[in-house]
């Protein structure tokens, strides 16, 4: 039994190293009973070399097997808040927009991570100067009918990695959303970041090793308790996306964890844990 309210769903694979026609994931994500895929940005815009197919098909297919399209758009940041190309996150976001109108991407949310930790001295500055770009990319998620939000980091890389620097932006830009990285969550943070979920359009969802963060880890192979996690999420009504981000990091051991396999097992696991916890709400 899922919930309704929260459509799951997975990372395209679109790697260099583990890629197939994104017209293959949209049928294993049906077949295998997710609800969602997330689609990768470009910094020059997401192309149908990308994809493997065309925008066409792939949103014909998207619409005949019921999957919700995403897009995540990471952008590296200098010190100068623009990529090493010179670019903006504005400039980025515009560049997908044909992509994103094509497709029919439901929500749209930039993964902001800076150069280095030790990028600059004073983040909620930097953060800061942000704020019109966020601003004006509401204004364009609304024109072209997505919602539109901002991931924060594990706190190491420290460019919105406290749940107070994510609430600053919230604040200031109205209609912004907050994607909520479970597996970037310390123990610490966690109370904070719940007290964010009127703000919240989406979940990524992997496992991690507490209290070690970002190890992007098959749900089950970490020990994070997703019921305690999930609990507040349907107590508060959240509708939305949860992507499961699984496959690994160097940090933890490498990548190559998001076979098929291992997200239908994520998949059942997590669906499990929502049917509990909606049953004992």
């Amino acid at each position: 039994m899922q919930n309704p309210s929260i459509k799951i769903g997975l990372n395209a694979r679109l790697f260099p190293n583990n890629w197939r026609p994104v017209i293959q994931e949209i049928e294993f994500a049906h077949k295998v009973g997710f609800q969602a895929i997330q689609l990768p940005g470009r910094e020059d815009g997401l192309d149908e070399k990308t994809l493997g197919n065309s925008f066409l098909d792939v949103a014909n297919a998207l619409a005949k097997n019921h999957i919700t399209p995403v897009m995540e758009i990471l952008i590296r940041l200098e010190e100068n808040g623009k990529t090493s190309s010179g670019k903006s996150p504005l400039e980025i976001l515009e560049a997908n927009i044909s992509s994103i109108s094509q497709l029919g991407c439901k929500h749209v949310h930039w993964h902001l991570a800076p150069k280095s930790p030790q990028m600059v001295d004073d983040y909620f500055k930097f953060e800061s100067m942000l704020v019109p770009q966020f601003e004006k990319a509401v204004e364009i998620s609304k024109t072209y009918n997505f919602s539109f939000g901002i991931e924060h980091n594990e706190p190491e890389f420290r460019l919105f990695g406290s749940p107070n620097q994510c609430k600053t932006v919230l604040e200031a830009v109205k209609g912004l959303q907050f994607v909520w990285d479970m597996n970037h969550t310390t123990i610490d943070d966690f109370p904070m970041f719940i007290n964010l979920i009127p703000h919240l359009g989406m979940l990524h969802i992997s496992d991690t090793l507490l209290p070690e963060v970002n190890y992007h880890l098959p749900v089950g192979q970490g020990n994070i308790n997703f019921s305690s996690y999930f609990s507040p999420l349907i107590y508060n009504d959240f509708c939305g996306v949860g992507i499961l981000e699984i496959g690994g990091l160097p940090k933890s051991g490498g990548y190559g964890r998001d076979t098929d396999e291992a997200l239908i097992e994520s998949l059942k696991m997590v669906n499990d844990v929502i049917s509990k916890v909606s049953r004992n709400s």
